[in-house]
Parts: structure tokens; C-alpha cells; sequence
């Protein structure tokens, strides 16, 4: 699988199911891990899953292994949004 290209504002799948199934909405990218660090984070809130409301703050490749494609909200339900080959 190609890697995702992650931006501000976009919503991504985790692609479980049931109660293990999490949507995330990118806050910002790019951002320092810890003080001093060349090591970059991306800031998210989770739409959809167990810690829904609240915002989190990950490794890029933390995020990059978590997510497995992006997602829209159409009405009352999310699609996977297909990559342009």
C-alpha cells in the first residue's frame, strides 16, 4: 500500500470495526515531539471512537502506521475516499 499523504484538516480511518473503528481529524502537522527534538508530531481530534471529543498528539509515523485511508462524512455516515491512481 502507497503511503498516505496526511494534511491539515483531513479526516482518516484506522479501517476497524465495531468498537475498534476511530476517525481522525488532523489539527496540525509538522509540529516538534518534545522540546529541542528534530522529531515531528501530528496533533489530532478524534470524530469517531472510544475518545471521541478529545485531542491527541503522535509521532508522524505513529500516525502514518495507524491510519489506512482517508474518509468523508456524508450526512449521518462516513465513506473511504479513493485515492486517484
Amino acid at each position: 500500500m502507497a503511503k498516505l499523504a496526511i494534511k491539515v484538516g483531513g479526516t482518516y480511518s484506522n479501517g476497524n470495526f465495531h468498537g475498534h473503528w476511530e476517525v481522525r481529524q488532523v489539527l496540525a502537522q509538522g509540529i516538534p515531539c518534545e522540546e529541542g527534538s528534530t522529531a515531528e508530531c501530528v496533533k489530532y481530534k478524534v470524530l469517531v471512537g472510544a475518545h471521541r471529543r478529545r485531542s491527541f498528539i503522535c509521532s508522524s509515523e505513529d500516525f502514518s502506521r495507524w491510519v489506512r485511508y482517508e474518509v468523508a462524512r456524508d450526512e449521518n455516515s462516513w465513506f473511504k475516499i479513493e485515492s486517484a491512481a
